[in-house]
């Protein structure tokens, strides 16, 4: 294997879980998911009743009627946006059921989306009357150059080629448009509490690491994992906003009770203490690109 982030060699395994092995680059930090899922296992996860009554999208359902903390984070993005571009032709890559696109064309976007999953993709259409193309990202048939912003909620993790996706996403933008990328952490306090349980454990309590090591992702950054992966691809880095993990999206996962209730004492203290577990990188493409 060799990095995706930084293209090293040096990858050495991190954690054996039970459903797969965690590899990490000695040289940027960026952890994989190993064995990649098959193209075959990717549809099963993402059509899944299990993932589609998930808290995540619940929760989805609930921000979309104006409460709840994602709506907070999305409603940051817009401010983000509005401070490099007026409102243009906006995509959402991995838009899920729309509630994030639903919110930008309410502050003056023309919003696009694209959702591997076709129950999303239903759902979307039928809640908000959006227009979301199917499939895989990398084969969507959008002209080059059309969009002053794509944004990337909880996406990039799952993809299977990020350096693919980000090279995409800047064919599809306009010279010196926006991409916001919005993933997880894995300096966050939540990793280091985990990654200390488990070793103190003599590598026993894989529980912890399997929560904070979802199976529906494929890569783990660090930001500066992330920031190489995203200055490598051509853009800019403009600057970072960290948030908590908000539990309460993920309390449908089955978890001993002192996991849960360890993890919300975490979750206050990690923003406190600067340890973030999910960060946004506000970025901007080159105007001369």
């Amino acid at each position: 294997m060799t990095c995706a982030s930084c293209g090293g060699g040096s990858l050495v395994r991190r954690y054996a879980l039970r459903p797969f092995d965690v590899y990490e680059c000695r040289d940027c930090g960026l952890r994989v998911r190993h064995p990649l899922p098959t193209p075959t296992e990717l549809t099963a996860m993402y059509e899944a009743d299990a993932y589609h009554a998930s808290a995540y999208f619940q929760d989805g359902r609930t921000a979309a009627r104006g409460v709840g903390p994602e709506i907070a984070i999305y409603r940051r993005g817009l401010d983000d946006l509005a401070r490099m571009t007026a409102p243009g032709r906006l995509l959402d890559v991995g838009c899920g059921n729309g509630v994030f696109l639903d919110l930008a064309r309410e502050a003056g976007w023309e919003g696009s989306g694209v959702e591997f999953s076709t129950r999303h993709v239903a759902a979307a259409k039928e809640r908000y009357s959006l227009e979301v193309w199917q499939g895989d990202f990398l084969q969507a048939p959008f002209e080059p150059g059309v969009f002053n912003a794509i944004t990337m909620w909880d996406l990039l993790e799952h993809v299977v080629d990020p350096i693919a996706v980000l090279q995409k996403a800047r064919q599809l933008l306009a010279p010196g448009g926006a991409l916001l990328v919005f993933t997880i952490d894995t300096t966050s306090l939540f990793n280091m509490a985990g990654d200390a349980l488990y070793r103190a454990s003599g590598r026993r309590a894989v529980r912890a690491i399997e929560l904070l090591y979802d199976g529906r992702h494929n890569y783990f950054f660090t930001r500066n994992s992330l920031h190489r992966l995203l200055d490598g691809s051509g853009f800019t880095v403009k600057r970072w906003r960290g948030d908590r993990a908000y539990l309460g999206r993920w309390l449908s996962e089955p978890a001993p009770w002192y996991l849960v209730a360890g993890g919300m004492v975490l979750d206050r203290l990690s923003f406190a203490l600067q340890r973030p577990y999910r960060q946004t990188a506000i970025c901007q493409l080159d105007g001369a690109s």
